[in-house]
């Protein structure tokens, strides 16, 4: 990934992960620019073809995300979180992310649904909202510490 791509990630994650544990919300004042100026670089750096792989990669944000937004176990700032990101990742790097994050943002709900309630509430319907930008940036982290390492999620 080129390096202005990620830096790109990097400050989305982080600005998101702020306000959403601030405010319990991600802004539209902040994915929707993220997402304008993710493609916006792709095209003006890398031409028409890379704005292709954005596009598809934010496509493939909503695809993972709508599904679970519809279903009201996200809220739409994650979705739209997912596609900004999805504007400076390839759509492998989304899924990637996508996958992982549900992977940390289920196991930070148990936790947090532990501490707060016990074990005898753990599973009842009773919802739960968290702060699920968090989330994101923690999977962002283990999917970078893993390609340093050479590692590989297939």
């Amino acid at each position: 990934m080129a390096g202005a791509l990620e830096i790109g990630v990097w400050c989305l994650l982080f600005l998101a992960s702020v306000t959403d544990v601030l405010w319990g919300k991600i802004f539209n004042a902040l994915t929707f620019p993220f997402l304008a100026v993710g493609l916006s670089f792709r095209f003006f750096s890398f031409g028409w073809e890379d704005l292709t792989v954005g596009l598809l990669s934010v496509g493939v944000a909503l695809a993972v995300f709508f599904p679970l937004y519809f279903s009201k176990i996200m809220a739409a700032g994650d979705v739209k979180l997912l596609m900004a990101a999805g504007a400076w990742l390839n759509p492998s790097q989304t899924l990637k992310l996508a996958a992982l994050t549900i992977v940390i943002g289920a196991l930070a709900g148990i936790l947090i649904r532990l501490f707060r309630n016990g074990l005898k509430d753990l599973f009842r319907s009773k919802l739960t909202r968290i702060p699920f930008a968090p989330a994101f940036l923690c999977a962002f982290s283990v999917l970078k510490i893993a390609e340093t390492r050479g590692w590989t999620f297939n």
